[in-house]
């Protein structure tokens, strides 16, 4: 009886450190970070489920998106192929708030899979809807999965690599151009894309680039914050002039979700 030969974990395992190697020798945590994402979306094995919301009785539109995403959750290295709560509960609330919500731009940041994007290209097909990551295979993982809505109407989708801050301003530029305009998002949608009070600042600067003046940032999180985090949250408000208001919280075993607008 021969021994079984490595898996895809194990050889995964051996390119990590790999990579950590390169990173702490040379400084390229971003090559590090994308390199590792290809290797998740090879390696790791990915289920298709159906997403679906609101009834006929309920009076919400009807929506059923199929997502093609990681079962298990992946880790910190490459979360962007696991559906994490706070997205379903921001496609729920998109379903049943949906007359109340912006149209025309809309934009995901941190898209992961792309669920709420593609729940909202399905409520409004009218929309366009632009999928944003840094994460190339997350980016690839979208485009299959807007291929696979053909059994519904949806809104032209298109993806964009970006990264938050001022080094995505090149990336920024190309969803403008897409936009047709400054500062022309209408919508913006996040699900827990805070995981760190260091980034706090890079996320806010990238939505003040792309915030239209009557534009509303929806944003959901499945985990509380920390103190620091909260109040960098609100300093951002006010350097970039936005109101923040908790629209529904059910945390720390829920959701929250918040909506920011330009004041």
């Amino acid at each position: 009886m021969h021994p079984e030969g490595p898996g895809p974990m194990d050889e995964l395992d051996r390119e990590l450190e790999t990579l950590q190697h390169k990173a702490m020798s040379d400084g390229s945590d971003e090559d590090l970070l994308t390199d590792v994402g290809f290797m998740f979306d090879d390696c790791l094995e990915k289920v298709t489920c159906e997403f679906t919301y609101g009834t006929s009785s309920s009076g919400a539109p009807r929506v059923s998106v199929m997502l093609s995403y990681v079962q298990d959750n992946p880790g910190f290295v490459q979360s962007g192929h696991y559906v994490w709560p706070a997205a379903p509960a921001l496609c729920e609330y998109m379903v049943s708030n949906f007359e109340s919500l912006p149209r025309g731009n809309v934009l995901e940041l941190g898209a992961g899979c792309g669920l709420a994007g593609l729940v909202f290209a399905q409520l409004d097909p009218a929309s366009r809807i632009i999928f944003t990551d840094h994460d190339p295979g997350v980016l690839k993982t979208i485009e299959h999965n807007v291929t696979m809505q053909t059994h519904r109407a949806q809104a032209t989708c298109h993806t964009q690599s970006l990264r938050w801050g001022p080094e995505g301003a090149n990336e920024i530029e190309a969803i403008e151009r897409v936009q047709s305009g400054q500062r022309a998002t209408d919508l913006i949608v996040g699900t827990d894309v805070i995981y760190a009070r260091e980034i706090v600042s890079l996320l806010f600067w990238t939505i003040d680039q792309l915030l239209a003046s009557s534009g509303l940032f929806l944003m959901c999180s499945s985990f509380c914050y920390d103190d620091e985090t909260e109040a960098e949250i609100d300093v951002m408000c006010t350097q970039y002039k936005l109101s923040r208001r908790i629209i529904s919280c059910a945390l720390p075993t829920g959701t929250r979700i918040q909506v920011f607008t330009r004041q």
